[in-house]
């Protein structure tokens, strides 16, 4: 019995969410000691819609991810949507809902589906390209210039906090989170999406419609990144026609330091939610502690390689 419950501690430790969940409390707690200002209410919220971002856009990406793909194009549709919402509210006189349903809908997520399983362009290079398509896209539509105009009910997203204290950004990515979790752990596509990731042939043997899988993946990913273009317009007032620059990558590390799997059949929500908390808290607090951001950027650029580093060692040693 002994040994029994010596080999389950073990095996609580070696959990991804236990470890990245301890490294948050630890450097919570430091930050919280060490500096002045972090442990306000005015920063502890803003850390949270500095999070709510990124982690709607990490649920699209852990999603990809389990399938055994990438997206690099997640931060330049996130900037699509939230241009097209900024432009039709600003030009016509729709109505606001229907403005909000045309800006996540426009988002292109779909089009990766087609092109990497029907064109057989790897993940990366497709997402990639259509990163660059559209970036130049949402550049002509704006003349490359900042977009203003936007629907104060929408912009009063950005700046409303429940009860002082929970950021409504944050309910928003609160709300994902649990759709995404509870899609992957109970329901039928969830648990294909894991079949996938083993192989394409494994998931055909299986009886997975691949083509229906790969259209569905990235075209909910889409619809997550347009969500996000809408809470980047609530955030930063306006849209950009660099908006989501950057999201992506940040996007795709949180999700694999919360351990989801580049090689596939990997990854859960509640891991990808502590991987967005880490990532963003490290560059809070290391600003909080007044060190130079180009070092922090060098620091999220290691945390990054770290773990698939990890995630790689320990596919070769199942393999």
């Amino acid at each position: 019995m002994a040994k029994e419950t010596k080999i389950k501690k073990t095996s609580i430790f070696q959990q991804t969410e236990f470890t990245l969940g301890l490294i948050i409390v630890i450097l919570f707690v430091g930050a919280s000691l060490f500096t002045d200002n972090f442990c306000t209410l005015y920063n502890v919220t803003n850390l949270m819609k500095q999070c709510a971002i990124i982690g709607v856009m990490a649920a699209a990406q852990t999603m990809i991810i389990i399938t055994g793909g990438i997206d690099i194009s997640g931060g330049a549709i996130t900037g699509l949507s939230c241009m097209v919402l900024a432009l039709l509210q600003r030009d016509t006189h729709m109505n606001m809902w229907i403005t909000l349903l045309i800006a996540v809908i426009i988002a292109v997520g779909f089009l990766n589906g087609i092109i990497i399983y029907d064109l057989q362009v790897p993940p990366m290079i497709a997402t990639l390209g259509m990163q660059t398509i559209v970036r130049g896209f949402v550049k002509i539509i704006s003349n490359a210039l900042t977009v203003t105009g936007i629907d104060q009910r929408i912009l009063s997203m950005g700046n409303t906090n429940v009860f002082g204290v929970l950021p409504v950004l944050a309910i928003i990515w609160a709300i994902v989170a649990v759709i995404i979790w509870f899609i992957l752990k109970y329901a039928i596509f969830g648990r294909s999406l894991y079949v996938l990731g083993s192989g394409v042939e494994v998931a055909k043997l299986s009886g997975i419609k691949v083509r229906k899988m790969f259209y569905a993946t990235y075209a909910g990913a889409g619809l997550l990144y347009g969500i996000a273009g809408i809470m980047l317009a609530a955030r930063v007032q306006s849209a950009l026609p660099t908006g989501g620059e950057g999201y992506d990558m940040n996007a795709i590390a949180a999700a694999v330091i919360g351990g989801a799997s580049l090689a596939g059949g990997k990854g859960t929500v509640t891991g990808t939610v502590l991987g967005t908390i880490l990532m963003v808290l490290i560059n809070n607090a290391g600003v909080q502690f007044g060190l130079n951001t180009h070092v922090l950027e060098i620091t999220s650029g290691v945390l990054i390689i770290f773990a698939v580093t990890m995630d790689m060692l320990k596919n070769r040693k199942k393999a």
